[in-house]
């Protein structure tokens, strides 16, 4: 499996939440920049990506990231913590079902993105298999 086709695993079972209704790829600032975003939000970032010759594949690292608006108040903040993490749980299991999830975190946040927004971000180690496990002869 290709990072390409990972990717496109990820957003396709992201979108697949009943709390997803954007996907923003690659950089959860680009949410800064869209005017008519509907919330909640799922977003992804690339870590350092891993493999080793002794591996049956590479071992692709990902911050997976939900964000949805908080009220004027911000009385929502926790209810909406509780959510992404529920979220992401639920995009990481269902993940895990199909492909070996060695290991991930939790962690949860407030930050002023084009709206004032709460969330939970998780780190996430997936090892995929490879396409071949010999060099390619061009």
């Amino acid at each position: 499996m290709t990072l390409l086709e990972l990717i496109r695993k990820i957003e396709a079972v992201a979108l697949s939440q009943p709390a997803v209704n954007t996907i923003v790829p690659n950089d959860i600032n680009t949410l800064n920049t869209l005017p008519d975003v509907r919330y909640g939000v799922f977003a992804w970032t690339q870590e350092q990506h891993q493999e080793a010759l002794e591996d049956y594949g590479p071992t692709f690292r990902f911050a997976f990231i939900y964000a949805d608006r908080l009220t004027e108040d911000g009385g929502n903040q926790v209810e909406v913590q509780s959510t992404g993490v529920e979220v992401l749980r639920n995009v990481i299991r269902t993940l895990a079902s199909e492909l070996e999830v060695t290991s991930w975190t939790y962690d949860t946040f407030n930050e002023r993105f084009a709206d004032v927004c709460a969330g939970a971000f998780a780190r996430v180690s997936i090892r995929v298999p490879a396409g071949t496990l010999c060099e390619e002869i061009f």
